[in-house]
């Protein structure tokens, strides 16, 4: 998948984050290298997911699990796709909440 289509699939809702995993911890300097090292073309790290019918309860919803359907459930990379999707969607992903975003990377000062 290329970073558009992880935007969408996080928008949409059929990539989740799990309740199990922790909340967004990333400062604003790790955000910025982030960005930097994309557009430098730098290694940034593997991303896994976990595509199921079946997925676990998604961190800040209450649904019918049975009812979503087919998921993939991030299992790491959720600082890096977090920190993308503030970044590029200039808003906070859906399984998160404000008060979920400590150090929020759209409020970097630009030089």
């Amino acid at each position: 998948m290329n970073i558009a289509e992880l935007m969408t699939g996080i928008r949409k809702m059929d990539i989740i984050l799990p309740e199990f995993q922790r909340e967004f911890v990333w400062d604003l300097e790790q955000s910025k290298q982030l960005m930097v090292s994309l557009v430098r073309k730098y290694p940034t790290g593997s991303l896994l997911f976990w595509k199921t019918e079946n997925p676990p309860e998604i961190k800040n919803f209450a649904v019918d699990r049975e009812r979503l359907g087919s998921k993939e459930v991030i299992l790491d990379g959720q600082q890096r796709l977090t920190a993308l999707y503030l970044l590029t969607q200039n808003e906070i992903p859906p399984y998160y909440t404000k008060r979920d975003v400590k150090y929020d990377p759209r409020l970097m000062a630009l030089p």
